[in-house]
Parts: C-alpha cells; structure tokens; sequence
C-alpha cells in the first residue's frame, strides 16, 4: 500500500496545481498554494522516507502517507462547500479610508517600536531552542508591521501617491529585512503580501510558465535557503549560480539520505498516539495557543504549565522509539493532525480551506478591505499549517483576527460610501 498512497498522493497534488494552472487567476487561492507547498515541502520527503524509514515501521509509513493524501485532499474539499451568506455579510464592512491612513501609521509605528526593543534585547532560548523571555512579547506585537505594509501597500496600488509609496516602503522594510537574511516564512510572507495586492486590486497574474516553473523549483530552494540562510543572496547578488546549483544540489541530496526529516517526526508521533491512544481531541491545539498568548515571564511560568495537556511529549517519544525530535524540525500539519482526531483530522484542512473560500469571495467580489486584509495576513499562517502544524497557523491567525478586527473596528463607517 505504501507506493499506492505514494502515488495516490502525487495524483491529488497535480490535481490541486492544475485546479490552478487552468484559470490561472486561482492561483491565489487556497487549494492551489497549498497544493503547491505539499509538492515542494512534503513531496521530496515522502520519497525519502520510503527509501531511508528508519525507526519508522510499515504501518507507521503507511498510516502517514494515507494522511497525507487526506488532508492534501481536503484542501480542495473545504474550498468547493458553498459559502456562508452571513459570514460575507459580516465581512462586508464599509472603511473610512482616512482613518485607515492613520491606522496603519499607528501599525507601523508599533511595529519599528517593538523591532527597536527586540534588537537591544538579548535573546533567551529554551531547552529546545525556542525563544523565551521578553524577545516573545517584542516579536509578537512587532509582527503588525505586516498588516501596516499590507494596508499601504493596497492604498498606493488604488491611489499612486507619493505619500501613499513612501509609506509602503517605509512599512516595508522590515518585512523585507528577514529576506535578505535566508528566511523562509516572511520570504513567502513577502510574496503573498505583494502578490495578493496586486491580483485584488489591478488583476495582476503571472504569466503560467513562470507558475509552473515556480513551483518545480521551490522544491530544490526551500532546502537550499534553509540551509546557506544569508549566504543564499550573497551567491545570487555575486552572479555565482554555478555554486548555488551545486548548493541546491547538495541540500536536496542531504535531504534525500533522510537524516532529518519532518514527516518522520510526523509518522512517529502520529504511531505513537495510535499505540497509547492519547489523541488530544484539540488539546494540543490549545496547549499552542497557550505557549503563544499566555506571558510566562508575567503569570508565571507554572501557570503556563497548569494551563496545558503535554499528552503526547518529546520525552514520551524518547520512552518509546529513543527518538529525539532534532532541534529545529517540526511534526507537520500531518502528525499534529493525527495525533488530535486520527485520520478525521484532515478536516482541520478542510475547515481552513472553508474559511479562504468566503474570504476570498468577500474580498474579490464585495471588495471588502476587512477581509482583503485578513485574506493576506492568513495565506502564510495556511502553509505554515502544514510545514509546522495546525498549532502553529491557530496561533497566527488569532493574532491576525485580533489585530485586524481592532483595525477595522476602528476605521468602520455607517455611511453607506467611504468619504
């Protein structure tokens, strides 16, 4: 069964990219970018793991390529179910524009505050390398610059004016920083925010070649930049590709061997929820949601811990495979998925793709800005549902709705037309 679901697999990925490629305007919507990052993220690791397992037994292979299917599967899925008439009419918010001028100049300015305390702050790691202490806090509210660089950027597209232009840059310029420094999410932030604006305000879509050609080489960059990191545009800026194809090559040989990989973690954690029977039922969802939101350096560390389940845990992995998940990998959308609900939990993926649906309606066709602005906060929390977990996209996504909400809430009119 493993080179069914293998296959089984592929299939359900080029049917998600040719959903896309056919109108190429869908490319912007969720089953295809999601499709595309099953293809450049999980793709390669599926062949490696059937070709280097490990302590991965048959059953456990087979149970997380059947998952894989599942949930790339429910991408398309969720997105097809008609959309809720009352959630596009919440959605549908008439905007003072003036006042979201000035809302995205507080954005901003909170924004570079918190950048400016974050970088005289020394950065506290724990036991697994995460950051902990008050770098959190700082990176936390300093993450609104997105939704700042997302507001002007929309307005000087609509309206070309010079204020309007030397906001973008200004705004973007510290979501353009971590670029340059080979990181991979807000590289892809960069990208959805830009893209995103250009399609929802002039109809902007690349040419499909450049598509397609996109996405082939994502699979050979991702690895490549996660593993030169700054060095990456150094190669490019010197015009030194013949060292950045040998780089690319090398990584993704690296990758091949199957030393680290994340869909292991993935196949392992979700083996060993099956062989304790601890699934979460969403609590492991709620344990992220707490090491996000709840300040522990400010209630207390214990309170933290009191907060959350730990049902299935790093240690417990070690009791039962002497596997220790490395530092820096993740479990995926897929194991984190599975361990909460078993295989129903390839809804989680259908639910997402139900909520990109009504806010791209909302956003495209009632050109509302509440949800224009939430559809581009929420595109790169969606793949990191899958390259990190569903823990991971909870904990953006709340904060995008908080912060967006409170924007919109503040810029809201009861007049019929913007003035």
């Amino acid at each position: 069964m493993i080179e069914v679901y293998r296959y089984l697999l592929i299939i359900i990925c080029i049917c998600l990219l040719g959903w896309g490629v056919i109108r190429i305007e869908r490319i912007y919507q969720y089953p295809f970018f999601m499709g595309s990052m099953f293809i450049s993220f999980l793709l390669p690791q599926v062949f490696a793991l059937i070709n280097h397992p490990g302590l991965v037994s048959q059953d456990a292979l087979e149970r997380v390529l059947l998952m894989s299917c599942l949930c790339a599967a429910a991408c398309w899925i969720g997105y097809i179910i008609k959309p809720n008439t009352k959630w596009l009419k919440k959605l549908d918010v008439m905007i003072d524009q003036r006042k979201l001028f000035r809302a995205g100049i507080a954005l901003m300015f909170q924004g570079y505050l918190f950048n400016f305390l974050l970088s005289i702050t020394t950065i506290q790691r724990s036991d697994v390398g995460t950051w902990t202490g008050p770098a959190t806090i700082y990176v936390f509210f300093a993450q609104v610059i997105n939704i700042a660089f997302g507001i002007f950027l929309l307005q000087t597209l609509k309206h070309p004016k010079v204020i309007n232009l030397i906001l973008t840059i200004i705004a973007g310029w510290p979501v353009v920083q971590p670029i340059f420094q080979g990181r991979r999410q807000p590289t892809m932030t960069f990208i959805i925010i830009v893209g995103l604006s250009f399609w929802l305000v002039l109809r902007y879509v690349p040419p499909r070649l450049a598509v397609i050609t996109a996405v082939v080489l994502l699979a050979f960059i991702i690895p490549v930049v996660g593993a030169l990191r700054s060095h990456f545009w150094d190669l490019v800026f010197s015009g030194k590709w013949k060292e950045i194809s040998f780089a690319s090559q090398r990584a993704f040989e690296t990758l091949q061997t199957g030393d680290i990989l994340e869909l292991r973690n993935a196949a392992l954690l979700a083996d060993a929820t099956e062989k304790t029977g601890l699934y979460g039922y969403g609590s492991g969802w709620w344990d992220s949601i707490v090491f996000q939101y709840v300040p522990g350096q400010i209630l207390g560390y214990d309170f933290k811990q009191f907060l959350q389940f730990h049902l299935i845990t790093r240690e417990k992995l070690e009791n039962l495979y002497g596997y220790t998940i490395p530092n820096g990998s993740t479990t995926t959308g897929i194991g984190d998925s599975f361990t909460e609900f078993g295989y129903l939990g390839c809804f989680s993926f259908a639910l997402i793709a139900y909520l990109f649906k009504n806010l791209w309606i909302s956003a495209v066709y009632q050109k509302s800005i509440f949800s224009s602005l939430l559809y581009i906060g929420l595109a790169s929390p969606a793949m990191l549902g899958l390259t990190h977990g569903i823990g991971r996209f909870l904990q953006e996504a709340i904060f995008q709705f908080i912060f967006v909400s409170l924007t919109v809430y503040y810029c809201r009119t009861k007049y019929k037309y913007s003035p």
